[in-house]
C-alpha cells in the first residue's frame, strides 16, 4: 500500500515539477513569438481574446496579458478544473476569466457568449490530436477578419516512444493500441510541417501570413529524473484507472523505448529535442 502511494505522490511530484520547468524554459520563447507576430494584428480596445490550452496560468497573466496593446478581455481556457483553479487563485485579473471547458465539447455558454477578436494557443494543441474538430471549432468562433497566433509541437520524441510502446505486449495487455496512438497528433506524419499547416487551416477559412519551424531542446543530467519527468506523456485517459503498480511496471518497461529516442549530450545529459511552429494569420472576410 505505502508502495503504491509512493509512486502515485512520485507521480504528481514528477508532473508538477516537469510542468514548472517547461513553464521557465519556454517563457522566454512565447514571449518572443509574441513580439514576432502581435504587431501586424490589428487592435481595438473592445478585443476579446480566447486563449486554447492555459494550463495554470502563468503565461497568461504574466506574458500574453502585458503584450496586448488594446484589449477588453482574455478568456482563458483548460480542460484541467485543478489548473484553472490554480490561476483563478495564482493569476487573476480583472481583465482575465479563467475557464474550464474541452475546446473539443459544446462550448460552456460563458465561453460561447463572446465572439472572440482573436485565438491563440501556447504549447496545447498537440495535446488535441482531432484537427478536424479542433480548428472548425476555432474557426466558428473566430470574427471573420479575425486573427490568431499558435505555438504547437509539431515533432516530438514523446510521440515516437508512444507509437512504440503501442506495439509492446505489456502494454497493449492493458491499454488498447488505438488507445495509445489516439494521443498522436496528426503533425507527426507530416513531412514537411509548415507547409501542410497551412494547407490544413485553409480548409477552415484560416489563412496563414506568418510561419516558422524552430528545433528547441533541453537537457537533463538526472536520468531518473528525466524518465520521471515523461510520466507526463502517458496518455492520462488510458491510464488513469490503471493499479499504481501495474503502471510503475509498464513505465520500467519504457525505459530502454525512452532513451532509444533521447541520446546523451555532450556533457553526459540525456537530450530532449522537438520542433516547434509558430502560425500566425487572419479568418477569412
Amino acid at each position: 500500500m505505502n508502495e503504491n502511494i509512493n509512486f502515485l505522490e512520485t507521480m504528481d511530484k514528477a508532473t508538477e515539477h516537469h510542468e514548472s520547468s517547461h513553464e521557465n524554459f519556454a517563457l522566454s520563447y512565447v514571449d518572443s513569438v509574441i513580439d514576432a507576430h502581435f504587431s501586424a494584428m490589428k487592435w481595438s480596445e473592445q478585443d476579446v481574446i480566447l486563449e486554447i490550452g492555459c494550463g495554470r496560468g502563468r503565461t497568461t497573466k504574466t506574458v500574453l496579458l502585458p503584450k496586448c496593446p488594446k484589449l477588453k478581455k482574455i478568456v482563458a481556457i483548460d480542460i484541467n478544473p485543478s489548473s484553472i483553479e490554480y490561476a483563478r487563485k495564482t493569476y487573476f485579473d480583472e481583465k482575465v476569466e479563467f475557464m474550464t471547458q474541452d475546446i473539443l465539447q459544446r462550448l460552456d455558454t460563458e465561453v460561447e457568449k463572446y465572439s472572440y477578436d482573436k485565438v491563440v494557443s501556447f504549447y496545447a494543441l498537440h495535446h488535441i490530436p482531432d484537427f478536424e474538430k479542433l480548428f472548425s471549432v476555432v474557426s466558428s468562433v473566430l470574427k471573420p477578419g479575425g486573427h490568431f497566433l499558435f505555438i504547437s509541437i509539431v515533432k516530438n520524441p514523446a510521440f515516437s516512444i508512444l507509437r512504440d510502446l503501442s506495439t509492446n505486449e505489456e502494454w497493449t495487455k492493458h491499454i488498447k493500441r488505438e488507445d495509445i496512438l489516439a494521443v498522436i497528433p496528426p503533425t507527426e506524419n507530416w513531412k514537411d510541417a509548415e507547409s501542410e499547416f497551412k494547407e490544413f487551416l485553409s480548409k477552415f477559412g484560416l489563412q496563414v501570413t506568418k510561419s516558422q519551424c524552430d528545433d528547441l531542446s533541453t537537457s537533463v543530467s538526472d536520468k531518473q529524473h528525466f524518465l520521471d519527468s515523461l510520466l507526463t506523456i502517458l496518455p492520462k485517459a488510458t491510464t488513469k484507472n490503471l493499479d499504481p503498480q501495474v503502471k510503475n511496471c509498464l513505465w520500467n518497461q519504457a525505459e530502454q523505448t525512452i532513451l532509444k529516442y533521447c541520446p546523451r549530450d555532450e556533457k553526459g545529459g540525456i537530450l530532449f529535442t522537438y520542433k516547434v511552429m509558430q502560425i500566425s494569420g487572419m479568418k477569412d472576410i
